[in-house]
């Protein structure tokens, strides 16, 4: 079964190269035996003094065709092995990818499965099986072959050899299959080592490492947990050694049995000496049914890569669900609804939300304000329909938001996350990622820029739009953490103009310095005008000025209005108010 499934993998990656690899593969294993078989009728010749030229270019045939599939074996593998391996990336990537919501992404299991079916624990890609593929076709068609040159001799000493190989192979693999679950059962805690090794390599962590002097006890971290879960591994493998020796007594003794009665019967003169050294020169050819080697383990290890690709793509059919209803451009024209909506992240103690009801305008902003941990990013996962509720519901103008199709509802989103991506791409890209259909048009491009505040930014790049916004690229360079976040809100506005009807404003302004953030301001009503605006944010002076203000605590909305009925309220909203508006007003004195 696993045989089956691995050529229709690598024939799916590339059905010539499979062809050309597997009947390379099985005439080079064909050789061996009619090798031997030449080799026997030489010999015979010399005894009889026959003629010995049919012979002897048989034999110098297989030896020449034999050394000249070599070279057709290794190149035909090697570009197999990289075309098995882009095509297993490309099926993990669309199973990944195939669920529009986040649960699966975020899920243990599912990044254990990721690093697995990546070989990120053995550092062997699965497409080095199909490098092996051809030998281990090698290895079989020679074996079997061997084996039926043994068996016109004598029928039962080849039924001997065969179960002792059998039974020899299955010792190892079963075996090397107990070594590796040992591995595969520590990838959790193997992956939090490698963590520390990315953090000890990786660019993005490398001011805190150095300046909290972290170099040493990153590098002692991960020798220490990399070495433990490592101990157990190597102690398995040590554990069949026992096994191993039996094993291999015990085919060294059927061996000897075989090649003994050869040499007898030689001897007396029962057995042909061209027949003796054929069988005999047979029975070793068949003994590599008894090894297990790198390519049975590496083929071994391509079928559990595949079966942890099914499992991504079971797991990430789990969660968000497509959705029948495809999102208009209209939507909404009425309101977004939260009708006693429950959440709670997987593996949560308690509930984010239990019971919130909120009503969003469309068309108009809406500024959702509450202390750390209060659920208001949770909440704007929950309206991009990143994640379901687990009771209640969201509408869009009266339709519950889980019947409409999710990718299409993404459409009609755009959203500045507070953990926004910084893409090591193009400044052109890192815009016009907002809406990849209308991509193509510059024009808005530099438009949506313009409104960020971002066209400076981009007019004094090295190579302008197509400057790389990474150091680690020819010709590239590092933007600050103000500038990416102007690039962030210029995408969300490309995608408003490209069609989009929710604008999410998730810190819009955190990173902006004194001056951004006013401009920021200035623009607000600019940036949301008839739009329907989600806005998260700690600074007052951005949430003052939304249409609307409500304020979460403890998962449920406490406080509803505009900015002067709120802090006239007295309540929750006046005292965060104050208390910032304090700050500001204090003298230097005080702010020293």
């Amino acid at each position: 079964m696993d045989s089956v499934r691995l050529l229709r993998s690598f024939s799916g990656a590339n059905r010539r190269l499979t062809v050309v690899v597997v009947a390379a593969g099985a005439l080079r294993g064909l050789l061996f035996p009619l090798f031997t078989l030449a080799t026997g009728a030489l010999v015979a010749s010399l005894q009889t003094d026959g003629s010995v030229v049919w012979p002897a270019v048989a034999v110098a045939v297989t030896f020449l065709v034999a050394r000249l599939l070599d070279p057709v074996l290794e190149e035909a593998g090697q570009a197999l092995w990289r075309q098995v391996d882009e095509a297993l990336s490309q099926r993990l990537m669309r199973a990944v990818l195939a669920s529009p919501g986040l649960t699966a992404v975020e899920s243990p299991a599912v990044r254990d499965s990721l690093v697995q079916a990546q070989g990120d624990l053995t550092d062997l890609t699965p497409g080095q099986a199909a490098y092996h593929l051809g030998r281990v076709v090698t290895l079989v068609v020679q074996g079997v072959g061997s084996l039926v040159i043994v068996a016109v001799y004598q029928w039962w000493v080849a039924a001997l050899l065969a179960v002792g190989y059998l039974a020899a192979n299955r010792v190892y693999r079963q075996h090397w299959l107990h070594v590796t679950l040992v591995l595969m059962g520590r990838t959790d805690r193997l992956r939090r080592a490698y963590y520390l090794r990315g953090l000890a390599i990786e660019p993005e962590s490398a001011k805190e490492t150095r300046i909290f002097g972290l170099t040493d006890w990153l590098v002692d971290g991960y020798r220490q947990r990399w070495m433990r879960e490592m101990g157990d591994i190597w102690q398995t493998r040590n554990e069949g050694w026992v096994a191993s020796v039996v094993v291999i007594a015990a085919l060294a003794a059927a061996e000897g049995l075989a090649v003994g009665l050869v040499a007898v019967g030689a001897a007396d003169g029962r057995v042909p000496l061209g027949r003796a050294v054929a069988v005999a020169g047979a029975v070793l050819g068949a003994a590599v049914l008894g090894t297990y080697t790198e390519g049975h383990w590496m083929l071994g290890e391509c079928a559990r890569a595949i079966t942890r690709i099914e499992a991504v793509e079971a797991e990430t059919t789990a969660g968000v669900q497509p959705g029948g209803t495809t999102a208009t451009h209209a939507l909404p024209r009425r309101a977004i609804r939260f009708e006693g909506v429950r959440f709670a992240y997987p593996a949560a103690t308690r509930p984010v939300f239990d019971c919130l009801d909120l009503e969003i305008e469309a068309g108009r902003s809406l500024a959702i304000v509450g202390e750390n941990g209060a659920g208001k990013t949770t909440l704007v996962k929950l309206l991009c329909r990143l994640y379901d509720p687990d009771a209640g519901r969201i509408t869009i103008d009266g339709v519950d938001l889980r019947g409409i199709d999710a990718e299409s509802w993404h459409t009609r989103v755009a959203a500045v996350f507070q953990d926004h991506v910084q893409f090591e791409l193009s400044a052109y890209d890192n815009v016009a990622y907002g809406a990849l259909d209308n991509r193509a048009d510059a024009d808005a491009v530099r438009a949506a820029a313009d409104l960020a505040g971002a066209l400076d930014i981009v007019d004094r790049l090295p190579r302008g739009w197509d400057t790389p916004l990474s150091r680690e690229f020819s010709e590239g360079t590092q933007l600050s953490g103000g500038e990416w976040q102007r690039l962030a809100l210029a995408r969300a506005l490309f995608a408003v103009r490209s069609g989009a009807g929710v604008l999410v404003l998730d810190e819009p302004t955190a990173a902006l310095d004194v001056r951004g953030e006013a401009e920021v301001y200035e623009r607000f009503l600019e940036l949301t005008r008839g739009v329907t605006t989600v806005v998260i944010s700690h600074r007052f002076s951005t949430v003052r000025r939304a249409d609307r203000i409500v304020v979460v605590d403890q998962g449920r909305v406490v406080e509803d209005g505009s900015h002067e009925e709120l802090v006239a309220a007295g309540g929750h909203y006046a005292a965060m108010y104050w208390l910032q508006a304090n700050r500001f007003s204090e003298g230097p004195e005080h702010g020293a």
